[in-house]
């Protein structure tokens, strides 16, 4: 195939693609899982067993809410920056190039209120909140040569749940996420903006051994289409379904050490990545781990972490790309139908993950602090976090790179952020 058709196989192939460009919130995939809460994220994201912020047992595992008692209210912001150099040898799109991902900081709120219901005699809590549940961005539009490949996916989620003391050691809880789903098109002609609300459950519950906390939770699929959202032929659109995968987790949490001042925990999850409608066409499932430390001293709470994923990215990629098989490329009017499918659509597909679906982030490394009694009041308490995802190079397909693919992404990233929580008892 010459130069010119892969570029126009290349341009239909990212309108499909669409705005589900490079996903930069490992290392869940692109999804979050608490690795921005205020207090979970100084841990790598550690909360399944015995989070330490409401934010993280609202949007977390829901049984853990039951340890909340009285009113806590959270408000804070994390920010993110994910960092992406991409490599091209111009065997797909027909011009080689390198560039930077052009992608501001991310934004993400952080708010959850918890209430217990003592007051009404039940054993249990209440609780709500908001925050983005994934995020996603890259833009190189400034780049000819990439074919202006660049866009945004956007989750945010309000979640109501709660978490009841069924016995004295066995705490179970349920909750549901709606979702606000916003697709950001890379390329306006072929494609456009839209957006849509999902719906999905969790379950979870926790059982205390002593010293010990044993959890355990399992979220369902979390599906959003977008309607008339690619164009396939002239003045026809089509709507794409995309979903966020089922995720299961188990953790584990101990404090018997210095006197219950030092409290250990890990967390194991595992992200069914290839059953979920769209994403299964680029990535496997993945296998998510982290650990993460709490040292309390007086009003301080010094926290670390540390989180290891699997590089999901499908290396037997054959297309389609979710229910797309042909796309429009040139223009809505005039373009020609492009497969995207069968051999030609393997490098183009390949391309994409490396350009728009780079989650190939391992290590996270994280730190933070918590200060009770803040600005001298009793009732406040600051948490901060910061972390870095170490830096990851991955080759895509074959080609004459010098790592032997026609396309290599280079990423990293870092966050910060806080919570500001008001507690009453």
């Amino acid at each position: 195939m010459n130069h010119n058709c892969l570029r126009n196989l290349t341009v239909g192939s990212i309108v499909a693609f669409g705005g589900v460009s490079s996903v930069h919130a490992g290392p869940y995939g692109y999804d979050l899982h608490n690795v921005l809460a205020p207090a979970s994220g100084a841990m790598a994201g550690t909360s399944i067993a015995r989070p330490q912020d409401n934010v993280s047992a609202t949007f977390g595992n829901p049984a853990t809410l039951s340890e909340f008692k009285g009113t806590e209210f959270t408000f804070g912001a994390s920010f993110y920056k994910p960092e992406v150099d991409l490599q091209h040898d111009g065997s797909v799109t027909g011009a080689a190039f390198e560039a930077k991902s052009g992608t501001d900081i991310f934004p993400v709120p952080q708010i959850a209120v918890t209430q217990d219901l003592s007051g009404l005699n039940i054993p249990g809590t209440l609780g709500v909140g908001l925050t983005a549940v994934s995020g996603i961005g890259a833009e190189f539009r400034g780049t000819p040569e990439s074919l202006g490949a660049g866009a945004e996916f956007i989750i945010f989620g309000v979640n109501a749940g709660a978490g009841f003391e069924v016995t004295e050691n066995l705490n179970l809880g349920a909750s549901a996420t709606i979702s606000f789903a916003q697709l950001d098109m890379g390329l306006a002609a072929t494609s456009a903006e839209t957006h849509d609300l999902g719906l999905r459950a969790t379950l979870g519950a926790t059982y205390d051994i002593g010293a010990t906390t044993i959890g355990l939770f399992y979220q369902t699929e979390q599906s959003h289409t977008f309607d008339d959202l690619i164009a396939v032929g002239a003045n026809d659109f089509v709507g794409v379904e995309i979903e966020q995968p089922a995720n299961f987790g188990i953790g584990i949490a101990n404090n018997s050490l210095m006197g219950g001042d030092l409290l250990l925990m890990a967390d194991f999850m595992f992200k069914q990545w290839s059953e979920a409608e769209f994403w299964g066409d680029i990535y496997d499932d993945q296998n998510v781990y982290s650990l993460g430390a709490q040292l309390t001293a007086g009003n301080w709470d010094w926290r670390l972490g540390y989180g290891y994923a699997d590089d999901p990215t499908r290396t037997d990629v054959t297309g389609p790309l979710g229910s797309l098989t042909t796309v429009e490329a040139g223009g809505v009017n005039g373009g020609v139908p492009l497969p995207l499918t069968g051999a030609a659509g393997i490098p183009v597909i390949q391309y994409l993950q490396a350009a728009e679906a780079e989650v190939i982030y391992k290590h996270r490394v994280t730190g933070g602090f918590g200060y009770n009694n803040f600005l001298g009041v009793p009732f406040l308490s600051l948490d901060t976090h910061a972390g870095i995802q170490l830096e990851e190079t991955r080759n895509y397909g074959t080609g004459s790179l010098s790592g032997g693919g026609h396309t290599a992404a280079d990423v990293y990233s870092w966050h910060a952020g806080f919570g500001l929580t008001w507690k009453f008892m």
